[in-house]
């Protein structure tokens, strides 16, 4: 997934490596690696099933090491049974004393020395000083505390509530319920009616404590009942309880039914180098304006376009004043004895009708030759200054139609590697624009970005001339492009065959 798809690894060559990792003695191979062969080795077998079939991966796992889960307690206590509190809240509660507002509400070194206490000394409910009554001042906004002039109270609140110990937040009831319900829904927690903590006073804390009417005791009776209000049931966003993670055992990997999955095990790369033959579509050629006579040219005589004729003439050798090939052997072995036999004879036989065939063949042959180099005009060159400036003329009107010929080439070269590349990479779009909606126009957004990200492969001129050369070629390019439809890709094809054709005429 972070890996760039020109650093990426075949399964073929990754498998390779696996397959290299051998174990200690006294040691086992990692369980990580152990997976990743199962994985690759069946990634590798995808394309072998049918396409309604699946592959399932049997992963190996390890014990999960146990912890104590913050999350995993639903606890509502303060609204089903609110009278459920702690033995001990009626004497954490006499004793809480408020921080004092400039000690703590303008940040500074005061604030970091009360927030260090706090840590140091532990985050307990039950706490007198850093307990239930602060966390709540906290995340009511009533105690003010900030280091940062941007900091919210409510959010200190939350980590020290997340602080607490297990024996703590593994308990129900109503304290843990109500500091629940605020550190997920800060809307309640700033609502201008939430009862607030109010602190008593001098004998006022002994006869709460005896009488039952203690701060905590109040503050939860009053908090029971807001939470039992439907404006509030109705900003309150359900908590739900968070399992462990638990290890994979298996994996279902099923065959891709487009190019468009599977996108990571994409990588540019011929597979093969073995077809024999390739095939040029002309009709497809004449569709991006590749006209038949220039491949008709390419195939017999390059540099037709530029009017050939107007410069190089064909003469038989006997215009050329040479002799003629003779037909007959230029030995004759028939008084010798071995030549008698009858292998000796058959060979004879081929070698007459060879040497006969060749002499045919060369006989008939015409030889191009510029016009006025002719070996008797070249003779005649030393003593017919005339002729000579033809010639020289000649040379000169064959120069320069050559050089705007290599011009025209190079243009025309370079405009179809550009575009055979476009094509393939998207640049010029082959598909049909929002046919698929707009997630497909995003998905095609996403595969744009992922090429200039290089999470995406691209191809280059080079992989799409020896694709030309490979059995599984469409496969190799199409994959690389899940947008480049067959037509499109026989467009690229036959945009690279013809530059490759100009390269070798220039």
């Amino acid at each position: 997934q972070h890996v760039s798809s020109a650093c990426r690894l075949t399964t073929e060559e990754e498998l390779l490596l696996l397959q290299l990792c051998t174990p200690t003695a006294r040691e086992r191979l990692s369980l990580l690696l152990l997976n990743r062969k199962a994985y690759v080795t069946a990634v590798s077998s995808l394309g072998k099933i049918p396409p309604d079939k699946s592959l399932t991966v049997k992963l190996g796992t390890e014990r999960m090491p146990s912890f104590e889960n913050f999350d995993s307690v639903i606890d509502n206590t303060i609204i089903d049974n609110p009278k459920k509190t702690m033995i001990s809240s009626k004497l954490f509660g006499a004793a809480y004393s408020r921080p004092e507002e400039e000690q703590i509400a303008y940040g500074g070194l005061r604030a970091l020395e009360f927030i260090n206490a706090a840590l140091n000394s532990g985050i307990e409910v039950k706490s007198a000083r850093y307990g239930f009554p602060l966390i709540y001042d906290l995340m009511t906004n009533t105690v003010g505390f900030k280091l940062h002039p941007n900091d919210r109270p409510h959010n200190w609140g939350r980590i020290l509530f997340r602080l607490l110990p297990p024996n703590d937040y593994k308990t129900t009831s109503a304290e843990m319920s109500v500091l629940r319900i605020l550190s997920e829904n800060p809307q309640i927690a700033n609502n201008p009616n939430i009862p607030k903590f109010h602190i008593d006073s001098g004998m006022a804390k002994v006869k709460g404590i005896f009488g039952g009417k203690d701060a905590v005791s109040r503050l939860l009776e009053q908090l029971g009942a807001f939470f039992q209000k439907d404006n509030v049931q109705n900003m309150s966003r359900k908590h739900e309880a968070l399992s462990e993670c638990e290890p994979r055992k298996s994996m279902v990997l099923t065959r891709p039914n487009s190019y468009a999955e599977q996108r990571l095990w994409v990588v540019p790369r011929i597979t093969n180098y073995s077809l024999d033959k390739f095939q040029l579509d002309i009709q497809n050629c004449a569709s991006v304006n590749i006209p038949v006579r220039q491949l008709q040219a390419f195939s017999s005589k390059p540099l037709a376009p530029m009017k050939l004729e107007k410069f190089v003439e064909e003469l038989t050798r006997t215009e050329l004043g040479e002799a003629q090939v003779s037909s007959t052997l230029p030995f004759n072995l028939g008084a010798e004895r071995a030549t008698q036999t009858h292998c000796s004879m058959a060979t004879t036989q081929r070698i007459t009708a060879d040497v006969m065939k060749y002499a045919e063949k060369t006989n008939a042959e015409k030889s191009p030759i510029l016009l006025g180099f002719r070996p008797n005009e070249i003779k005649s060159f030393h003593n017919a200054p005339a002729a000579l400036n033809r010639a020289t003329d000649q040379l000169t009107k064959l120069s320069r139609s050559l050089n705007i010929a290599m011009d025209y080439d190079r243009k025309s070269l370079w405009n179809l590697m550009n575009r055979a590349l476009a094509i393939a990479t998207s640049d010029e779009r082959s598909d049909t624009p929002n046919a698929g909606g707009p997630d497909g126009e995003c998905n095609f957004f996403r595969f744009r970005l992922g090429q200039c990200s290089e999470r995406e492969p691209s191809a280059w001129f080079e992989l799409l001339v020896s694709s030309t050369l490979s059995t599984t070629g469409e496969h190799d390019i199409r994959s690389l492009n899940p947008y480049l439809s067959a037509l499109a890709y026989k467009t690229v094809m036959s945009l690279t065959v013809v530059a490759m054709l100009t390269s070798i005429r220039i």
